[in-house]
């Protein structure tokens, strides 16, 4: 029984270092909105969404929207990849380690977001 969940799980991590194709894949095609993303997802979990970071947000990634023409479907699926990745993110950290991650990379996301509050809309 042991042997077959080691071999399970040595697939899983096979299957999740094997490349990804690139087609059909928005977020190896768009990778700053990713990161914009990312990082606002990761600030909201961490409770930093602050009125300003908002904002910054909502002004940079309409200018990344209408700069790669993005439709609609490919926005959400964006999001959508952002969310998983911040929430597996803060899965990893186990109990209290979020903590750590909120106040190094949180930090890091909300202040770099709000910062494009100031730029012209």
């Amino acid at each position: 029984m042991r042997r077959i969940t080691k071999v399970v799980a040595l697939a899983v991590v096979l299957a999740t270092l094997a490349p990804r194709a690139t087609y059909g894949d928005p977020s190896r095609a768009y990778p700053d909105i990713s990161a914009l993303y990312y990082d606002f997802e990761v600030a909201g979990y961490c409770g930093l969404v602050t009125n300003r970071v908002g904002l910054g947000f909502q002004r940079r990634s309409a200018e990344l929207i209408a700069e790669h023409d993005l439709d609609q479907e490919t926005v959400n699926r964006l999001r959508g990849e952002a969310w998983q990745a911040a929430h597996a993110e803060w899965q990893n950290r186990g109990l209290g380690g979020f903590r750590n991650w909120c106040r190094t990379e949180g930090r890091a996301a909300a202040e770099h977001i709000s910062k494009m509050a100031d730029s012209a809309p």
